[in-house]
């Protein structure tokens, strides 16, 4: 019987043989994605701000922007631009119930975190919170599967530490200082810090409204400092 139920498996493994998300080719381990779609994944290159991630020419340290302005968290950096294959990887994720994605997606973040240490010394990792009229409909929020992902890989603490108590306007294409306007007292701290550095996580940064209000929530909160990953950067390479 054993033998049988082991056989039956195999045929089910073979019927339905896991392809890569983008190309649609064979994959012969559990994997969303084939090496090769994953490695072409559009990337940032070339110097940026040291506190926002744009780019900056070569010897500069901070953008026009980051020079004039503060920020209420430290440092920002994205995988690179809401482009081709990285745009389509995380759509799927977000919208398409594809939640395998946030496997290589969380992977590659996790690089991208250790490639910052020592200067990113962070003890818990959390996320921006889901609105809760989208979970309600999606099940699950992109943002935490990534997050927890990247918790898990680097031997840290996820933690919930901010909650969305009432849902905002669509974001998409209103101008920063709308949504910064929009967003303001959007998020709520679950808990008070004892100022533990912070890691938040998000999978797309537009204007950067959304990860500056949940940066000064978790600051004003008392939590320490707060450093942002994304996915990907929206709107080219101007500025979060």
């Amino acid at each position: 019987m054993r033998k049988a139920g082991l056989a039956a498996a195999g045929l089910v493994g073979l019927l339905f043989q896991p392809r890569c998300f983008l190309c649609g080719a064979v994959l012969w381990s559990p994997r969303a994605l084939c090496p090769e779609c994953l490695a072409e994944l559009p990337r940032w290159e070339g110097p940026r701000c040291v506190v926002c991630g744009r780019g900056v020419e070569e010897g500069t340290d901070l953008c026009r922007d980051c020079a004039v302005e503060g920020r209420p968290y430290s440092a920002a950096r994205a995988l690179g631009p809401y482009q081709g294959g990285l745009r389509r990887v995380i759509q799927g994720l977000k919208y398409e119930g594809e939640r395998a994605l946030a496997r290589p997606l969380g992977l590659l973040l996790t690089e991208l975190f250790s490639s910052l240490q020592p200067a990113w010394e962070v003890g818990l990792v959390t996320c921006v919170p889901a609105d809760p009229a989208r979970l309600r409909v999606r099940g699950y929020h992109a943002a935490e599967l990534l997050a927890r992902r990247v918790a898990r890989e680097a031997g840290l603490p996820f933690r919930r530490l901010l909650a969305k108590p009432r849902p905002t306007p669509p974001q998409v294409g209103r101008p920063r200082r709308e949504r910064l306007v929009a967003l303001k007292g959007a998020f709520r701290a679950r808990r008070p810090g004892q100022g533990e550095s912070v890691l938040l996580v998000d999978d797309v940064i537009t204007t950067g409204a959304t990860v500056s209000e949940a940066a000064r929530t978790l600051r004003a909160a008392g939590f320490g400092d707060v450093y942002v990953i994304a996915c990907a950067q929206a709107g080219g390479d101007d500025g979060y």
